[in-house]
């Protein structure tokens, strides 16, 4: 007994050590849940029933879910809502997380301009708000000159760039009256002067119709996209999240086809020979940074025998350091085989050769060298820039254009690339038709719901060859092709029929504002996401946060995914659904339906300061 009281004694301060171990780490668990709940970025919402319960950390994902089915995962009873501090939240863009995550982004490289998305754990599962006073868009083609104040509450911009005519507070509206920095007197008489110097026919800068896809980037509000659009030329009016931080929220707010991106480390998710002309009016980017990186994109994206035009004071000003800088990227193009076409004023502009040749007459050695021949100059998706030049293949070799007819005729034309995704013509134009039927039917079950020029920006989720853009060509609308990233390949398709896209991967959130298509398309993109193992209701989140309100989603899938995505249109605030099985054809099987849905409009109650 002695010695037993005596191991008791012994043991009572480790125990007591044990204890107070046990309480600090606990103590320590909960202030870190709770300080990276309330962090700069973090998740803090009011759930629809009034309650003040914290986001989730994120609902499963479906890993699962491919071999024992949706129905498992139990639909929660409300769906919480984002603080109102984040209406223009971009998770991927997300400056505060890069912050809390503590990455290491080169400023001077603009990595953290770049696509870094949340870990699931940090996903913001909740609805993003309107803006207090948010009122539905103006349309199409008012858009363009004016929209609604509320919707974008900045006007830093009007003030900044108040000598340049980018954008002037009117009310409770913002006008453009289409100026840019480096055309104040407006970006239509600007076109015009670039048609000239080319000595296009008629001042037409579509020549045609094989000037059809443009790259403008450092776009600003993208009044130069918007007035291409009536030169039947789509731009890709491109900007980053920079300083001008909401240019690109005004751009699509227009309507104006826009997206956020930078020049940085990372390629453009663009294939190889899309753009027949890149554009660059005082874009601010150091071409010269990285023995030529940025240019040699450039390079990457232009299709043989494109042009650059750059309107820049290094192009024009005489003072010595301009004329020092000038002088050096002069002799970067001649490196690189690049020609000035045209020189008046305050623009050059320089044209891509169209073969192999001048590359083949370079002494050895000289700089940027060419791609090895194992880069594949289509790969886009997270790739980093290379600082070498892409030869022609043989096929291609003085190939202007890539072989492509004018526009309007390569919409419905096969691609010269098709053969390079497996795709024969007949195929093509099957599919072509195959599109246009579809959207027929889907206008016919869309046409009681809508309103006249409600629809202008729109999103295809899943694009494939294209068929559901080109069938809405008839219609003053224009449309986001997006390439998921298993299907990238044929992202070269998309831009060689003269239309417009990006490569994404929907495991993550897109790089663009909340409310920002009046209608999603997703055919089979829920069973692609959940074949790869990723949340379903992450997918659905993410819509949401980018479909405008009052826009619509049309989503055709299996009869298993519709039934559980249905159990989402209350907690979504969707409504006036409707739900069909199609008409079959070659595209779809016998379990296709096809869900029609439409986002409400809702507010936020404005919370007083006291």
């Amino acid at each position: 007994m002695k010695h037993f009281r005596t191991e008791r004694v012994r043991a009572t301060p480790k125990l007591f050590t044990y204890v107070l171990v046990g309480f600090i780490a606990l103590l320590g668990l909960t202030c870190l849940y709770y300080g990276s709940s309330f962090a700069p970025g973090s998740r803090k919402s009011d759930e629809f029933d009034g309650s003040n319960n914290h986001v989730p950390t994120g609902f499963p994902t479906n890993r699962d879910s491919v071999v024992l089915g949706v129905s498992r995962f139990e639909v929660p009873k409300s769906v919480p809502i984002c603080d109102s501090r984040y209406s223009e939240l971009i998770p991927c863009l997300d400056r505060n997380l890069h912050y809390q995550l503590k990455l290491k982004l080169n400023l001077s490289l603009m990595e953290h301009y770049e696509h870094h998305c949340p870990p699931p754990e940090r996903r913001f599962n909740c609805l993003v708000p309107p803006p207090v006073g948010y009122k539905i868009p103006l349309r199409w083609p008012v858009s363009r000159d004016e929209v609604w104040k509320a919707n974008i509450p900045h006007t830093h911009l009007a003030q900044e760039k108040s000598d340049q005519n980018w954008m002037v507070v009117n009310g409770d509206k913002i006008n453009f009256p289409g100026g840019g920095t480096h055309f104040h007197n407006g970006a239509d008489k600007y076109i015009v002067s670039l048609a000239q110097m080319l000595k296009f026919p008629g001042d037409k800068l579509n020549n045609g119709g094989s000037i059809r896809n443009v790259l403008d980037v450092g776009c600003g509000v993208a009044s130069f996209g918007a007035y291409l659009l009536s030169h039947d030329i789509i731009a890709m009016s491109l900007a980053p999240n920079d300083v001008h931080q909401n240019q690109i929220q005004f751009a699509l707010e227009r309507g104006i086809p826009s997206t956020l991106g930078v020049l940085g480390t990372k390629r453009l998710p663009y294939p190889s020979r899309s753009f027949e002309l890149a554009h660059c009016s005082r874009c601010r980017i150091d071409w010269l940074q990285r023995d030529g990186i940025l240019l040699l994109e450039l390079d990457r994206l232009l299709r043989p025998g494109g042009y650059f035009v750059y309107s820049s004071p290094e192009a024009y000003a005489h003072d010595p350091e301009n004329r020092k800088i000038g002088i050096a990227m002069h002799d970067l193009f001649r490196r690189m085989c690049w020609k000035v076409t045209a020189k008046r004023d305050q623009s050059v502009i320089w044209a891509k050769p169209i073969s192999n040749s001048c590359y083949l007459k370079r002494d050895p050695g000289v700089q940027p060298l060419l791609c090895p021949s194992g880069d594949d100059p289509d790969a886009n998706w997270n790739i980093s820039m290379k600082a070498c030049i892409t030869p022609y293949s043989a096929r291609m070799h003085k190939e202007r254009w890539s072989g492509l007819v004018p526009w309007p005729r390569r919409l419905t034309a096969p691609s010269p690339r098709l053969e390079e995704v497996g795709v024969t013509p007949a195929q093509f134009r099957e599919d072509t038709e195959t599109w246009r039927l579809r959207v027929m039917e889907y206008w016919k079950l869309l046409k009681p719901m809508l309103q006249k020029n409600s629809i202008r920006n729109v999103m295809d989720m899943s694009s494939s060859l294209g068929g559901f853009a080109a069938a809405l060509n008839d219609k003053d609308v224009w449309v986001m092709n997006v390439m998921p990233v298993q299907s990238s390949s044929r992202m070269k398709i998309i831009y060689d029929r003269g239309l417009i896209g990006a490569t994404h991967d929907w495991c993550e959130a897109f790089d663009t504002y909340p409310r920002t298509f009046d209608l999603i398309h997703a055919w089979n993109t829920v069973t692609e996401t959940q074949t790869r193992g990723c949340s379903i209701e992450d997918l659905l989140f993410e819509i949401d946060r980018i479909l405008r309100p009052e826009g619509f989603v049309i989503i055709r899938d299996t009869s298993d995914n519709i039934s559980y995505i249905k159990k989402y249109l209350t907690l979504l605030k969707w409504d006036k659904w409707t739900e069909t099985t199609p008409k079959g054809d070659s595209l779809s099987t016998k379990d296709d339906r096809v869900l029609i849905a439409r986002k409400k409009l809702w507010s936020v109650p404005a919370v007083s300061v006291s």
